[in-house]
């Protein structure tokens, strides 16, 4: 496995644990929730999105390290019990003035519904961290559960394409039915 798709899983993971209300079943949200079988294709693996790198401009030398900013996305897809889930988790880190670096985890958990090309996702539960250090105010971090807004259904459509032998899945928008300009490209991880 890719040591950068290890380690922003390790981040995404440590930032995404949520917290259940009582009385609040995970499992009824899920059930409540639309839900059709995810392609077999899809249902594979860990499909990732990304550059990671150190945030960071230049070393003591004067040497570049690294870039202004870094993000990755991924998406893991799997059926229970033949109803689509999917886990959705994204990372932005961004350094401004050389010191202030700013880092934006976002967790989402839902359903998902395939229909032909277009892929539906229905949030039910997910949360969302923020982390400042050494920027002129708002250092420290923010934490706060998905909710409204946040939980509303996202539509793109899809396809697997095969590069030189490598396995990838494109995401358009979903006014884009001829797939000519793609959102997101993830690569197959595991």
């Amino acid at each position: 496995m890719n040591p950068f798709v290890i380690a922003l899983s390790a981040l995404l993971l440590v930032g995404s644990s949520c917290s259940k209300k009582s009385g609040d079943s995970s499992e009824d949200l899920f059930q409540q929730s639309p839900a059709s079988k995810v392609p077999d294709q899809l249902a594979t693996g860990t499909w990732f999105s990304g550059t990671l790198s150190a945030i960071s401009y230049f070393d003591r030398d004067g040497h570049r390290l690294g870039n202004e900013y870094e993000a990755g996305r991924e998406y893991t897809f799997s059926n229970v019990n033949g109803k689509g889930r999917i886990k959705f988790w994204q990372y932005l880190g961004v350094r401004t003035a050389s010191t202030c670096v700013t880092e934006h985890y976002t967790y989402k958990e839902g359903t998902v519904v395939f229909e032909g090309d277009k892929f539906t996702i229905y949030p039910v539960k997910g949360n969302f961290k923020t982390i400042k250090d050494k920027c002129s105010s708002g250092n420290g971090t923010t934490k706060r559960d998905a909710a409204g807004d946040d939980l509303k259904p996202d539509v793109y459509r899809w396809e697997i394409k095969t590069i030189d032998g490598k396995t990838y899945f494109y995401t358009y928008l979903d006014t884009d039915v001829d797939h000519e300009d793609p959102v997101f490209v993830y690569s197959w991880v595991q």
